[in-house]
């Protein structure tokens, strides 16, 4: 349910693949402009190598370099959270086509509606490969979203088109069969946007939001990390309560681990071979230029 409904949260349709290429950290910074209706992230990807051989990278490997320099694909911190690519919100259109016993009309044309909605004002930029000061193979990524609030409405609509399904979900149990359909059948904003703050409120029994988000979830670390910088995650009353950012903040910034293996440089060569790494690279200055304002970082506070 978690992995389903974090496909709308993120308001991309969200594929979590495997991946081969890997990163030890990541940095992102995003800006909501209220005034232009547009959301602005800046992604850093810091020490990118290969998992599968230690000096180069596999076909495989070699394949997802690809789709990311030639198509429109970008990563939130693996698949910890969510990806988004282009091309695999076109087949999704595509397979709408196909007769689906589970979806009616009306719930077959708002996702239409959101897919189309999000291809059409999502844009990924691929800036400059650099090497940091730790000699480590690092890359850069802007992001633009148009028409954001927009976006916003129609993911609100699909996550409660998506709680009708999953509550009729024949493994579901009854407390979250109980529990999904009465979310669905009162309406309320599970994605909410207050100045550059991002909230989230989706409902999830006590035992699967231990499992994802608990102490001895795969996660720990990663959400330990996320509530230092100020990312504030609870439960409460069956539902989780997720937020990002103050209001207030200008711009809002958050690094996390991603990947705990060792650096090796097994992917510089390959990426050479298609495109220029510079030598330095001052990130700081290219966030600012993107994103504008000040990147903040808050304590933790109440979702």
């Amino acid at each position: 349910m978690l992995n389903k409904l974090s496909s709308f949260i993120a308001l991309c349709c969200v594929l979590l693949l495997t991946g081969c290429l890997d990163y030890g950290q990541q940095t992102l910074t995003y800006r909501y402009d209220a005034k232009t209706d547009t959301l602005r992230v800046f992604q850093l990807y810091q020490g990118i190598f290969g998992e599968d051989k230690q000096d180069g990278l596999s076909e495989k490997e070699l394949e997802q370099l690809q789709s990311v320099l030639s198509g429109q694909r970008t990563f939130f911190f693996a698949n910890w959270i969510w990806e988004y690519d282009r091309s695999e919100v076109s087949k999704a259109l595509v397979n709408l086509d196909k007769p689906d016993a589970a979806l009616d009309s009306s719930t077959c044309t708002r996702r239409e509606g959101f897919l189309k909605l999000l291809m059409g004002n999502t844009r990924v930029d691929n800036g400059a490969f650099y090497m940091d000061e730790q000699g480590r193979l690092c890359a850069m990524q802007s992001v633009t979203v148009s028409r954001f609030s927009n976006l916003v409405a129609a993911g609100n609509l699909q996550i409660r088109d998506l709680l009708k399904l999953e509550s009729n979900r024949e493994d579901a149990s009854p407390e979250e069969h109980a529990l999904y359909l009465k979310s669905a059948k009162k309406p309320k904003p599970y994605i909410r946007v207050e100045g550059n703050q991002l909230r989230f409120h989706l409902p999830i029994t006590r035992a699967a939001f231990e499992k994802s988000y608990g102490p001895n979830s795969s996660s720990a670390k990663q959400l330990e990390e996320f509530k230092r910088q100020g990312g504030q995650l609870a439960f409460a009353n069956n539902e989780m309560k997720w937020g990002l950012g103050a209001p207030s903040d200008q711009a809002t910034t958050l690094t996390l681990p991603v990947s705990e293996k060792p650096y090796i440089a097994n992917a510089l060569d390959a990426v050479k071979s298609r495109v220029a790494v510079l030598e330095k690279m001052d990130v700081a200055a290219a966030a600012k230029a993107f994103i504008g304002g000040t990147s903040q970082n808050r304590k933790s506070r109440k979702p």
